[in-house]
């Protein structure tokens, strides 16, 4: 099933209860969800010719331990990669293939629900996104510009947090042991993914 068909199969309030949960919004983003999940109803799917497939997975987030999140990803079967997919045009992300098992075990609404919190990273208009994106690719192709010819600048993370005044106070074991706690994390998230999606 594609994402677009899966749209079909969810009453709004049922998401809404989902974003609203997870995500604390306000009252008043009601609307702007909304407005979103009808005007992607309305919009033709472009074709998914890498076989790009949507998947969202809870898992444990590494940077505040025991707080569980869900993560939305693209997965290209026979690949291993994950891929972030804030940069797709809504039009692609409709005809992205619906990892079941995700659908079973989380439910169709908690799917829709956080894919449509990531996919209005840049905004809340299918045009206006799509323009965003745009823009984000110049950007991006002028620093690999700048990269491939040499004239980047390179600042080191020490430089960058002396720059913003961040003054890093632990201690060395508290390095450690946070360290190990995301790496336990880590390895725990990697059994989730994988034994959802392969």
């Amino acid at each position: 099933m594609i994402f677009k068909e899966l749209l079909r199969t969810v009453a709004f309030d049922d998401v809404w209860a989902e974003l609203y949960k997870e995500y604390s919004l306000k009252d008043e983003a009601f609307e702007v969800y909304l407005k979103v999940f009808n005007q992607l109803k309305e919009l033709t799917p472009v074709p998914n010719h890498d076989g790009f497939r949507l998947a969202v997975v809870k898992v444990e987030d590494g940077f505040e331990p025991g707080k569980f999140v869900y993560d939305v990803l693209g997965i290209k079967p026979g690949d291993k990669e994950h891929y972030a997919l804030e940069m797709l045009p809504w039009k692609e992300w409709l005809s992205l293939i619906v990892v079941e098992r995700c659908v079973e075990i989380y439910g169709s609404a908690t799917v829709v629900a956080h894919s449509l919190y990531e996919i209005t990273f840049f905004g809340y208009d299918a045009v206006d996104v799509e323009a965003k994106i745009e823009k984000e690719f110049e950007i991006l192709k002028e620093r690999q510009e700048e990269i491939e010819n040499g004239t980047a600048k390179s600042v080191s993370w020490n430089e960058l947090c002396k720059e913003l005044g961040y003054v890093d106070s632990r201690t060395e074991e508290e390095k450690r042991l946070e360290h190990r706690q995301f790496e336990r994390i880590m390895a725990e998230n990697k059994r989730i993914y994988e034994m959802l999606l392969s």
